[in-house]
């Protein structure tokens, strides 16, 4: 058991290490624009829902009784590879199932006898196990859509089923020592810290390393000092993420259709050549009008939406708008209220974006220069 706690130890080091470095190098664009939690749960995509399914292979490292106190030693080195499949909760909780086989290579030298001789076993392995997986990125901090790399922890319950057998290698001979080969079974506990880089929204490839005791002193067929034998794993990972993972929003998405050229408010007053309409008094609630909130103009620039979104750190969906040579980005959902619509403008204007104003929209048409 000293062991198991030691190398558990060593995972959860590198759990702490890993967070640490994570939170210290999120970028402002990782925080969101709408501070209240009412208004995060409305925008967004999520994780919750989904499903991962994935394929694994890597190399395995026993240790036990024929591999005493040596850390990734190239002596007791097989492969092993397997499938998962990811249910995704919420954005920090998943369970996980996985079905894994592999090899078993392991050997021990006893130089000290008057006759040095070698033990060593190979055999095979093959489990299945469920565990309950921890997002800490999305614990640490809440999930948005720019986040690519994801550090995440396991802790697992399976049953490992292995069959393997041991020799005795005397001055360059083998002679095989084992007559009881009997297919064994017996309880695994996975410990598992594992880094994924999200290539795409649905595909990504991670590495993992899990530490794998397997309550029995039989896996290596030598009893001894070591009542849990281990085999443990370093795998590269492949996944494709599936079914549901947008977050279901309390507004409707707003359709934009035949967008009218941009009119910007004059700072001084000038002749207008023909008379304009007068302005319309707009209740603070309305079945008629939607109210939209516009981040800014450009005339002579036309900068993507990612680069709006990261200039004026904007962790809410962007549309971007082209009439006449004018490019308008504006926040890509629409309000009945008003009110709501200023509250989020007045955010952004605290935030620093003092070119943020509101715009009321009729039947998919700007019906207003500026509302608010």
């Amino acid at each position: 058991m000293q062991f198991f706690f030691r190398y558990s130890a060593f995972v959860l080091v590198l759990a702490f290490i890993q967070v640490t470095l994570y939170a210290q190098s999120l970028s402002s664009y990782g925080g969101s624009a709408i501070e209240s939690s009412s208004e995060k749960a409305v925008v967004g995509t999520s994780f919750a829902g989904s499903w991962e399914a994935g394929a694994m292979l890597g190399p395995d490292f026993y240790y036990g009784d024929l591999n005493v106190k040596k850390f990734l030693p190239s002596r007791s080195v097989s492969f092993a590879g397997g499938v998962y499949i990811t249910r995704q909760f919420t954005n920090v909780i998943g369970v996980k199932g996985e079905l894994l086989v592999g090899g078993l290579n392991g050997n021990r030298d006893y130089p000290d006898n008057t006759s040095p001789y070698t033990v060593s076993f190979k055999g095979a392995f093959f489990d299945f196990s469920v565990h309950g997986v921890l997002n800490i990125s999305n614990l640490l901090s809440p999930y948005h859509e720019g986040r690519k790399l994801f550090v995440y922890a396991s802790l697992g319950l399976g049953i490992d089923v292995w069959n393997s057998h041991r020799s005795v290698t005397i001055n360059g001979e083998s002679f095989l020592v084992d007559t009881n080969t009997a297919t064994r079974a017996a309880l695994v506990i996975p410990v598992c810290l594992g880094l994924q880089y999200a290539i795409t929204s649905r595909i990504s490839a991670g590495v993992e390393y899990t530490v794998r005791p397997v309550f029995s002193d039989f896996v290596d067929q030598t009893q001894g000092g070591f009542k849990s034998d281990f085999v443990n794993l370093l795998s590269f990972t492949a996944s494709y993420r599936f079914g549901s993972s947008k977050k279901k929003l309390n507004v409707q998405e707003y359709p934009y259709t035949t967008p009218v050229s941009y009119q910007p408010q004059p700072k001084a007053p000038e002749p207008i050549p023909a008379p304009v309409k007068p302005r319309i008094e707009i209740p603070s609630a309305s079945e008629v009008y939607d109210y939209v909130v516009q981040i800014c103009a450009y005339s002579k620039h036309d900068y993507t939406v990612e680069w709006v979104k990261k200039h004026y750190h904007v962790d809410l969906p962007v549309i971007k708008e082209s009439e006449n040579g004018l490019n308008r980005y504006i926040i890509g959902q629409y309000y009945k209220d008003i009110n709501v619509a200023k509250e989020l403008c007045d955010r952004f204007r605290k935030d620093g974006i003092h070119d943020a104003w509101v715009i009321a929209y009729q039947h998919g048409v700007r019906h207003h220069v500026v509302v608010y």
